[in-house]
Formats: C-alpha cells, structure tokens, sequence
C-alpha cells in the first residue's frame, strides 16, 4: 500500500467530525506554503511555527501566473461558486455539493460529470483566483480539496470508478504539480504526486492511443518536472513522439474522427510541444505533423462557421488561430489565408463548398462532406463510412447524429450507430463495426466533385455509393447499389434538420422551411417512402446540437427489396420553396443521364463506369 493509501486509511473521520476537519486542513496546508517545488521527503523542513504560518497565510501569491494552470476563461465567477460548494462542469447543470466531499457523488449520473470531477481541474479556477484577488481562502480551499481527494482516494478500493480513471488520473496530475509550482510541496502532496508518477509510469495503465494517451503523456511530464525525475520526464518523452506519428497522418488529419477532436487533438500537442521545450526536451519530428491540423479542421466545418458534426462533435463554432485557415472561416472570409473549395484527406474524407461568399453571402454557400476510410479507431468515431451531409442558404440540411452522450446504454448506441447517419441499412443485419469504407475513385473538375465508394460492413452485402455534386448549383445525385446472394430490405436514409417540416410525395420529399429547404427525389423506380420522426422503439429520429440534449427531428425512409436493389436520388437545397426539375432522364445499367434545372439554371449531368461529367446549359 503506498504512502497516499496509508493515509487514507486513517484520513475518513465520521461525519461529526468532517467540518473540524475541513478547518484544520485549511490551516495545516499554509504551513508549507513556502517550500520550494521540488523538494524531496528528506529535504523538508519540519514544523512550522505558528507566526510563520501566519505568515504564509497572509503572503501574496506569485506574480506571473503560469497559463498551463488556467481552466476556465472566468476563474473569478467559477472559484466564487466553488467557495459555495456549487460545482460548474461544463456542459453539465451547476450542482451543490458537501463542503467535505465523500468522492462518491454523482449527482447527474453522467460519466463526462464523473471524469470532471476526479480530474479536479476547477481546483484550478480557485488558485487563479488567488492570484488575482490576493485572497487566501481561494488558494487554501483548492489545497484542501486535493487534500482531501489524496486521504480519500487510495490507488486500491477508491470510492469511484473515476477516481483511477486513465484521463481523470492524467489531468489532475496536472493540477497537482500546479499547485506544487504555486504554493510548495508538502509530505502529502509530494506523496499524492509520486502515486500519479508511478501509476503514469506503468505500462499496463498507460492506454497507448488517442488523447488520453496524450494527456497521460503530459501528466507524467509535470510530475516528472516537479519531482525532478528525469525518467519519468524522458518516458513522457518518448511516448509523445511515437504518438503523435500513430495519431495525427502526414496530412495533418487526427485518427479520432470527430472534427471537434481535431481541434482538442491540435490544442494538447501544441501544449506538448511547448513543455517539452520548457523542459528541456526535443520534441520528436512528428509534431511537425501538428501544424496542419487547421487546415483539416477548416474543412471540416460548415459555412455558418460551425463544425461539421462529424463523430462526436457539436454544432458550435469552429475555434479560430490565427494565420491559419480557421481564421477565414471563422471571419466570414474577413481575414486569414484563403483554403481552396474543395479538399480530400486520404484518411477517408471529402469536402467542398461554392464558393467563399462572391456570389451570395459567405453563410448562404453550399457545403458537402463525404466520409469513407477505416472503422472507428477511438471511442469518439462513428461508423458513418459513405455518409454524406449537406449545408446550404444558412441552414444544416442533411446531418450527422452529433455527440449527446458518453453513458453506456441505448441513446449512446443509437447515436454512435450505422442508422444515425445518412446512409442505407439493411434490415435484420448488423453492421460490422470493424468494417472499412473504400473510395474506388474520385474526381474534381470544374464542374463537378464525384466520388465513388464501397464497404461490405452487412454481412454478405456489397454496398457501391456514388456522390456526384454540382459545384456550380449544389445539388448531389446519390447513385446507391446493393447485392447479395438472398433477398434483404434496404433503407436509404435521409437525416434532416429538426424544423424541416417535410412533406411526402410519391417519388419526392421537400421541407417547408423560411428559408433553406431541400428537395429529395428518387430517380429510379417507386421506393416505399416513410418520414420517421422521435421514435423511441427501435431509437431513430434524432439529433443533437449541444451535448445531453436531443432533439427529434424527420428521417426520410426510401425503402427497396431484393437480392440487388440501386436507388437514383437528386438532392437539391433550395433558398426558399424547392424549384427544382428533372428533364430527359435516361437510366442504363451502367449509369445515367438526366438534365437538372434549379432556379432556372440548367445542367447536363451523364454518368457511367469510366467517368462523369456535368455541362452548364443555362
């Protein structure tokens, strides 16, 4: 049993008792305020008397602050609530807590509440708000709030699942070796830091991928540097720089398939980078990789300046970095270098747009983004390979499912599965979650972007999708086929924003929205068509903006059987009530040719297996 352990053996009075406790805490904590970072069991000093504890209570903290131990961008409001016992764990709802903790509260029964709470870094709010106030009680309650976690949480039989989490443990690492940089090293905290370096250090609680193997990486760095353990300094290190080769490609584009982790993705290894070098490490060649990041992370957004909800992203607005291309789209074009309309990552993603504002207003453009490539590879993917979305007249038309929770059970299913996106389903058969999407070719022209793609991920299926796109007047035509040896039910589905309001027709869907409508009509044969909306038996018809808040919305159903089934679909956006033709349609077997007319302005478009062009008539 280690040292934190042991004193969390003697560290739980009753309940009577905890106040008194709370108090003699406060005031135990001022009196190592003064030793340095850094120093070891054997080199502190003992006992203080009570004048210099005194004296610790009234020093001032530091001058500089450093900014690796900010949280919030109000520490002021948040440290004031915390003082209140009144915790604020963005995204979630304020809750009131003990004043002494029992590390065993969950009072909204959500995982992300639990791993931001035994992550503590609202501990840090409370030290910036010391800093900046000169108040005491700030920096004392953050003391005994890491305190208390250490006597209450030993490595072995903690209160809470979250307490030894892989990313919990990483992050408040960090704020411990914040707050031996802020106000010194007693035994405790030393001690507390020595389990999270040995718990960091091991091999088997290191998880090897994704973001909370880099913020391991970055906890075990801190602990290393406060303690001056250069092995443990160098092991971060290195696991770093073989990270980031397995976890960001050469163009730039992180593995964790979700637009909002690219930029969270981006944000920690420009914090890695630069704390290896205030270490005194080299960061390994692979960061070089980091300083794409935003070109991908523009691309993947919508013209309102949004995030395109791809995996476990919300519609909120793209971050902005200066000199890179997410500060044109953040300004609306105003400012920053222009990207080009149309971009492919070969880690399985299309996008292209119409234009940066030239012709219509930079939020009226129309947006696509096509998604192929390898199956979920971290928990923040979703199996959405030949999905396809669509934005168009300052409106998200045809979308992804977003991110509404991380609890296991049925709404994260739902929300992380193959129906939750635009694609066909097959009825009776489950997707295969290790399924690949490959694109078997692809071409830009003046006129047009045209991608070709196919996945067997139902058993037995061979799925072929084609995405053929008019840059000039943004509507798609969606080519799907589907074959097996024995007849199935296919779904080809259709995800509309909550306030479409579609109406249904024989072959045609349109929304009735003020403005930003779509038209949706199948080109081949008379599929049955449904509009599902806030089912909850099976789950379908849902979205969500904002995480832990869904929100229904209509699910177009086109449904075909068969042992080979092909649906033909004209997408189209419209500005206001869909004005939309379909003229000398011609369909063969290896493809098409049809002439489409939308606001007045015409196109040719004919299709077959060895390529595609589109010709502006008018």
């Amino acid at each position: 049993m280690g040292p934190v352990a042991r004193h969390a053996r003697h560290a739980r009075p009753r309940p009577a008792a905890r106040v008194a406790l709370a108090l003699a805490l406060a005031i135990a904590t001022a009196t190592s305020l003064s030793v340095p970072a850094g120093t070891l069991a054997a080199d502190r000093p003992g006992p203080t008397t009570a004048a210099a504890a005194a004296a610790a209570l009234a020093s001032a903290p530091a001058a500089t602050y450093p900014s690796r131990c900010r949280f919030t961008s109000q520490p002021l409001a948040r440290a004031t609530e915390l003082m209140a016992n009144r915790y604020l764990l963005s995204p979630h709802p304020i809750v009131t807590l003990p004043a002494d903790p029992t590390w065993r509260e969950n009072p909204l029964h959500d995982a992300n509440w639990l791993f931001q709470y035994h992550a503590m870094r609202y501990v840090l709010d409370l030290f910036t708000a010391w800093h900046d106030t000169g108040t005491a009680a700030y920096r004392d309650r953050g003391l005994f709030l890491l305190r208390d976690w250490a006597a209450s949480n030993p490595r072995s039989n903690p209160p809470s699942a979250y307490s030894w989490n892989d990313h919990s443990t990483a992050y408040r690492a960090v704020v411990l070796a914040c707050a031996a940089d802020l106000t010194g090293m007693p035994t405790w905290l030393h001690d507390a830091l020595v389990v999270h370096g040995q718990t960091l250090a091991s091999p088997s609680f290191y998880v090897g991928v994704g973001n909370h193997a880099l913020n391991q990486s970055i906890g075990l760095l801190e602990v290393g540097r406060v303690l001056h353990r250069d092995d443990w300094m160098r092991l971060a290190r290195d696991r770093m720089n073989r990270l980031v080769l397995a976890s960001v490609d050469e163009q730039g584009v992180s593995n964790e398939q979700a637009a909002f982790y690219q930029a969270y993705n981006y944000n920690r290894y420009k914090l890695a980078r630069s704390r290896l070098i205030a270490v005194g490490l080299t960061p390994g060649a692979g960061f070089a990789r980091v300083d794409l990041m935003p070109r991908f992370l523009a691309h993947a957004s919508v013209p309102n300046g949004e995030y395109e909800m791809i995996g476990d992203t919300e519609a909120v607005a793209l971050p902005s970095y200066d000199g890179t291309w997410t500060q044109f789209i953040a300004t609306a074009g105003a400012a920053g270098p222009t990207p080009p309309l149309v971009a492919a990552y070969a880690d399985g993603y299309q996008f292209a747009r119409t234009g940066w504002g030239t012709n219509r207003a930079f939020a009226d453009e129309t947006a696509i983004a096509i998604r192929w490539g390898p199956p979920p590879r971290t928990v923040h993917g979703h199996p959405d390979g030949t999905s396809f979305t669509l934005y168009g007249w300052g409106s998200r038309l045809l979308v992804a499912p977003g991110k509404y929770t991380f609890n296991t059970g049925a709404w994260r299913s739902y929300f992380t599965s193959r129906r939750a996106n635009n694609v066909v389903t097959v009825d009776g058969l489950s997707w295969n979650r290790g399924a690949a999407t490959t694109r078997i070719s692809r071409a830009v022209t003046s006129t047009l972007v045209d991608v070709r793609l196919r996945t067997f991920g139902f058993a037995g299926v061979t799925q072929d999708r084609r995405i053929t796109w008019s840059r000039r007047l943004g509507y798609a035509i969606v080519e799907d086929r589907a074959t097996a040896a024995t007849s199935h039910t296919y779904r080809q589905l259709w995800h509309l924003v909550h306030d479409a309001r579609p109406t249904v027709g024989v072959r045609t869907v349109t929304t009735q929205r003020p403005r930003g409508n779509l038209l949706i009509r199948q080109l081949l044969g008379t599929p049955s068509l449904r509009v599902v909306t806030g089912a909850t038996d099976p789950i379908q018809g849902w979205i969500c903006y904002r995480y832990g808040t869904r929100v229904a919305a209509p699910v177009v159903q086109a449904i075909k059987s068969g042992t080979s089934v092909r649906f033909l679909t004209l997408v189209a956006p419209t500005e206001l009530a869909p004005d939309v033709q379909v003229t000398n349609l011609r369909v063969t077997s290896g493809g098409y040719a049809v002439t489409i007319t939308v606001g007045g302005r015409s196109e040719r478009v004919i299709a077959s297996g060895s390529g595609v062009s589109i010709t502006p008539l008018s």
